[in-house]
């Protein structure tokens, strides 16, 4: 009997070592990779039916624009975030760092956008300020993409769930977020930059209480999702299914996605996870081929816009513009 209790104790600890060993991450994105993939193998004759026409190719050319242009809107907000933390910078161009780094989210780990934006500003901030505003700026994202949720309906409950997110930025809830997610964070800057995990404790004792709300990094941010939905509306109006749901329910499923794709995956910018979480919201209001070949030209749209958001800079400096 003791031989059997033991035996049973070392197999559950086996079991759950085992467990915790899993990057549980990872393990979403494949089962969301698993997902899609088989949706895609069910459908594979209705997508190969598809058709994109000159009409098609219009409404995918207006979704690169306008998710082009989200970017932008995605930088300044950043910009106004550092300024909103007590920072001004006048030899960093810090539009055109957000836009040449924001491509890095593609590589695999999807952290050096972060690593190489905290070296650029380590030259002008210290290292607690240069550290705030970079992990800040997700958050400001994730809240941005809160308000829309409850789009799909009137429910108060959820209304007040998620916009009670805005309150993360009071200055009480501001100082103890930035702690937890430099503890957090903190092998990002330490394993990847010569920073010493003592420095990073030592500054996060030095986080400013003087903070002001964030208003217009919001605002900003609120816009720079709009302009990202924009852009998907586009690749839905392009297989004509747009008008087969209300725009609020869209934008809900199309946020509630765009959120999950930021905060779970291990797959680079998303990639199969924003893509399940749509066809599982929606797949019941939509024909599914039609809603896959929009998703699949939405990832096409948002890379080739990201790509072009990076070379803004470079193409200006090639043309001395």
């Amino acid at each position: 009997m003791i031989n059997f209790i033991m035996n049973e104790i070392i197999r559950r600890n086996f079991v759950f070592g085992m467990i915790s060993k899993i990057n549980i991450k990872f393990l979403i994105t494949l089962i969301c990779f698993a997902f899609l993939g088989n949706s895609i193998y069910g459908n594979f004759d209705s997508l190969s039916n598809q058709t994109i026409t000159s009409e098609e190719i219009s409404w995918l050319l207006w979704g690169v624009i306008f998710s082009f242009f989200s970017i932008i809107i995605n930088a300044y907000a950043w910009k106004l975030l550092i300024n909103n933390i007590g920072c001004s910078i006048s030899n960093l161009n810090i539009i055109q760092l957000f836009l040449a780094t924001n491509i890095y989210k593609y590589l695999p780990g999807g952290i050096w956008h972060f690593v190489s934006r905290y070296k650029n500003l380590r030259l002008e901030l210290s290292n607690e300020k240069s550290i705030e505003s970079i992990l800040l700026e997700p958050i400001l994202m994730l809240v941005a993409g809160f308000i829309f949720i409850p789009f799909r309906g009137f429910n108060l409950p959820i209304y007040i769930l998620c916009w009670s997110s805005t309150l993360l930025f009071l200055p009480t809830f501001r100082q103890s977020l930035i702690k937890k997610l430099r503890t957090m964070k903190a092998s990002i800057f330490t394993n990847n930059v010569n920073i010493k995990d003592r420095d990073l404790a030592k500054n996060s004792q030095n986080i400013s209480t003087s903070l002001f709300y964030p208003y217009k990094p919001l605002f900003v941010e609120i816009i720079f999702i709009f302009f990202r939905f924009i852009g998907f509306l586009c690749c839905v109006n392009a297989f004509s299914i747009g008008s087969l749901v209300s725009h609020g329910e869209l934008i809900s499923s199309f946020s509630l996605a765009w959120i999950i794709g930021l905060v779970v995956p291990a797959a680079p910018g998303g990639l199969g996870v924003f893509e399940s979480v749509i066809l599982f919201s929606l797949s019941s209001h939509l024909p599914e081929a039609p809603l896959l070949a929009s998703l699949l030209c939405y990832r096409l749209v948002s890379t080739v816009s990201d790509i072009l958001a990076a070379l803004i800079y470079p193409v200006k400096k090639l043309f001395k513009v």
